[in-house]
């Protein structure tokens, strides 16, 4: 009955989809890539830049607005640096003379000043307003600003690319160590029913009992199998886990419907186009590109054109902390600020920027030979899957015959075991060469669309 059902699943395996046909996502891998892109720690990272550069977006649009302060402060001193008034030296002997002349003390004597720097008692509180009438830097540093968002977004959607591509990738190889174990399970069920086979040959004085050693021998290389797959699938669903940042050690949905679905045929052609569109890459680097032309145009306009200000003060000023009309003031200021000679620091900033502007626009070319290539790579090794798996199907459909045949001419005593083992282990071989196989086919599918930006 065991070698009946083993028989079933290959020939369910050797009926797997044929590439050609377009597959249906999975809804529990999709489930798991939303939580990857909304948990993983180094999107979380690349989101947390993006709100740093959107503040900085903020903080450049703020500057075209006016600037009010309001000042208050209050001073006490003692010491300090001081100055002589000799005022009695310089007024007393013309006072007493007048005293003399006009016989009356109308003019009193006087004592010199001594005036110390720092002022005592002395207050400060007014509004101060400023305002850019005009200003170059502020337009082209708000551009930058904002392209430099558009830079970060497009990263930050690269990442989430190639996150959808691992997190699948690692989704699909967990699924192949399930499967391989399914397989050796099989085995070993296979190779257990041969044992008691065997057993009651010996029983019955037709073979010796080597043939149950043996049976034994080939029972433990597949449980020693089952085991280190057992083991790789633990580290599968870590990485996996890791991925998707939830504990390592979390059970994981298995969605093997994903193993029954086949895949487009793609046209090179089309996935370069695709590629050359849709990379985020190639967009965070013509916003990287943009910022630089726009900071080549922000130094060519410094370097000619004048800054313009203005601004106004009202308050208080004066000894003693009150408020009254002989301290009260107002002033109002026009800036214009415009440099004449900079030892050609302008010139030179002008001719770095229009450096990188070039540096950025070979580099942008040479990215988009390399996406092309990436694209050709993937749609290669994807053409060289599907190749590699249609050969390991027709090798599982002639290893399962031969494993038929031998089998029953085991049974019938026609065949030695020796035959019927090297015959098992060729059908078992070739079953997981299949799984295998078309695994790798599902991963480099993921590959060509990750390169692809699809």
């Amino acid at each position: 009955m065991r070698t009946k059902r083993f028989f079933n699943l290959l020939f369910l395996l050797a009926a797997m989809p044929i590439a050609g046909l377009h597959a249906q996502p999975s809804p529990v891998l999709e489930a798991y890539i939303r939580d990857g892109l909304a948990n993983n720690l180094a999107l979380r990272q690349q989101n947390l830049d993006l709100q740093r550069s959107l503040e900085a977006v903020r903080q450049a649009r703020s500057l075209f607005y006016p600037t009010v302060q309001f000042n208050a402060t209050y001073t006490r001193s003692t010491g300090g640096r001081s100055i002589e008034i000799p005022v009695g030296d310089m007024l007393n002997p013309v006072y007493s003379t007048l005293n003399q002349l006009l016989q009356t003390n109308a003019f009193p004597m006087l004592e010199n000043q001594r005036e110390q720097f720092l002022p005592d008692n002395f207050h400060e509180t007014y509004l101060k307003v400023a305002y850019p009438l005009f200003n170059s830097d502020l337009k082209y540093n708000r551009q930058i600003q904002e392209q430099m968002v558009l830079g970060k977004t497009a990263t930050k959607a690269a990442l989430e690319h190639e996150l959808r591509y691992r997190i699948t990738e690692a989704y699909l190889r967990y699924l192949q160590t399930i499967e391989a174990q399914k397989i050796w399970v099989n085995t070993k069920e296979v190779l257990m029913e041969l044992r008691r086979f065997n057993e009651s040959l010996v029983k019955n004085n037709v073979a010796t009992r080597d043939v149950v050693a043996t049976a034994d021998y080939e029972l433990s290389k597949a449980e020693n199998e089952i085991f280190q797959l057992s083991s790789q699938q633990n580290t599968a669903r870590a990485y996996f886990n890791f991925l998707t940042n939830r504990d390592l050690q979390a059970d994981v949905v298995v969605d093997t419907t994903l193993l029954n679905q086949g895949i487009p045929v793609y046209n090179l052609a089309d996935l370069v186009r695709d590629a050359l569109a849709n990379r985020q890459e190639l967009a965070a680097l013509q916003a990287g590109q943009a910022a630089a032309e726009t900071a080549l145009k922000m130094n060519e306009a410094n370097r000619i054109l004048p800054d313009l200000y203005i601004g106004g003060q009202v308050g208080f000023q004066g000894f003693g902390y009150k408020f009254d009309g002989d301290q009260a003031y107002a002033l109002a200021q026009v800036g214009l600020t415009y440099d004449l000679f900079s030892g050609g620091q302008k010139n030179s900033k002008t001719q770095q920027a229009r450096i990188e502007t070039e540096k950025l626009r070979a580099y942008h070319g040479e990215v988009q030979q390399q996406i092309a290539l990436q694209v050709t790579q993937a749609a290669n090794n994807l053409e060289s899957a599907r190749n590699a798996w249609a050969s390991a199907r027709q090798g599982l459909v002639a290893a399962e015959e031969i494993f038929r045949i031998v089998n029953n001419k085991y049974r019938a005593n026609q065949a030695l075991l020796l035959e019927y083992q090297d015959a098992q282990n060729r059908a078992t071989t070739a079953r997981l060469q299949v799984v295998l196989a078309w695994v790798e086919v599902l991963v480099r599918e993921a590959e060509v669309r990750k390169a692809a930006g699809i």
